[in-house]
């Protein structure tokens, strides 16, 4: 396992984003978190000093910042590895889909992290042989009723990391996806409260070994940032308890 590497991580006040950055520190990586609200990640600044663990507030909509904000925050600073797990769920049937609603979900799903990606490719902000995760989904690649803005976002990653491998391996980059299936988090946990249980029933029947816990994902994910997977880039890892193999 590499040591000392510095890790850009979205998403990280809650469920894997949050889980990734205290797994990251306590492997001796260096984790420079974005969110939206400081109070979910207390308990890591109290206990971690800010070599090891620092958070910076951005919010993703809000593309017009970007460029301030690597000025600001980041400009110091040469990052090893991106891990992009921001991310909204949505259902909603095709008869309410408005263009507006997909470039919402777009908006974070895709744009905010084809966006992060330009600044952090700069050579100012990164480090050759640099790693870069985009969390998809096992829904990238498999469809769903009322989830055609949410498979269209995470199958785009998909597209995304493929054709960002081939132009950034020039500096020796990697990306790839990992696609986990129905993870138990608060963005999971808000899914079921709006569904009756035969609904929640048959979605954690889809998964032969059960829903998966954040600790079912965070370690493929590390394996990508580390040297380990050096050979490895534009590959989707499915990590979904056996819900596509049916």
């Amino acid at each position: 396992m590499a040591v000392n590497k510095k890790i850009l991580v979205t998403g990280a006040s809650s469920g894997i984003g949050l889980a990734l950055c205290e797994f990251l520190i306590n492997n001796s990586f260096s984790v420079i978190a974005i969110g939206r609200d400081e109070s979910k990640v207390a308990h890591l600044k109290e206990h971690y000093n800010s070599d090891s663990f620092s958070f910076e507030s951005l919010d993703l909509n809000n593309f017009e910042n970007y460029n301030s904000f690597f000025d600001k925050h980041l400009n110091n600073l040469k990052f090893d590895g991106f891990v992009h797990c921001a991310g909204m769920e949505e259902t909603l049937p095709l008869s309410l889909y408005t263009p507006e609603r997909m470039h919402s979900i777009f908006n974070i799903n895709v744009f905010s992290g084809v966006e992060l990606l330009r600044y952090f490719s700069k050579k100012k902000y990164s480090n050759d042989r640099a790693s870069v995760v985009f969390i998809s989904s096992v829904m990238g690649e498999l469809g769903q009723p009322g989830k055609i803005g949410y498979c269209a976002t995470k199958s785009a990653i998909l597209g995304v990391v493929k054709s960002a491998a081939l132009e950034l391996s020039k500096r020796k980059f990697r990306i790839n996806a990992v696609s986990p299936g129905v993870v138990n988090t608060p963005m999971t946990q808000k899914l079921f409260e709006s569904l009756d249980d035969i609904n929640v029933n048959r979605i954690k029947e889809m998964h032969p070994l059960g829903i998966g816990e954040v600790d079912d994902v965070i370690p493929i994910i590390t394996f990508l940032l580390s040297d380990t997977s050096k050979w490895i880039t534009g590959q989707n890892l499915i990590v979904d308890g056996g819900y596509s193999i049916q």
